[in-house]
């Protein structure tokens, strides 16, 4: 956690929230920095960009409490105009099984 944001912050946010959906969880979860937050729908769920995987609850992390993400994962982000690629859905089963080990079908 940091006290203050990057300047570019909020396109981090977006490009978080931008990801594409690989697992989806129906659960919600409190927010586990502050147990006074608001319960967050969905916490547990996955989102990619076909590199870098993330739970969909970081953009709130990121968003509230200005976490420090990974320097390359930030480096990549920039380098793509804050604009997640569309993975392909050969891409997803591949993170899904081989990645995660989640046997399909």
């Amino acid at each position: 956690m940091r006290s203050s944001a990057d300047a570019d912050e909020h396109r981090l946010v977006e490009y978080l929230r931008q990801g594409a959906g690989i697992w989806s969880e129906m659960g919600a979860q409190a927010d586990v920095l502050d147990p006074e937050g608001p319960v967050l729908v969905s916490a547990g769920s996955l989102l990619t960009d076909g590199v870098w995987l993330w739970r969909d609850d970081l953009a709130y992390y990121l968003d509230r409490y200005h976490l420090a993400l990974p320097g390359d994962f930030v480096a990549c982000v920039r380098e793509l105009g804050y604009s997640p690629p569309e993975v392909p859905e050969s891409r997803l089963v591949e993170i899904l099984t081989r990645d995660l080990g989640i046997p399909m079908g």
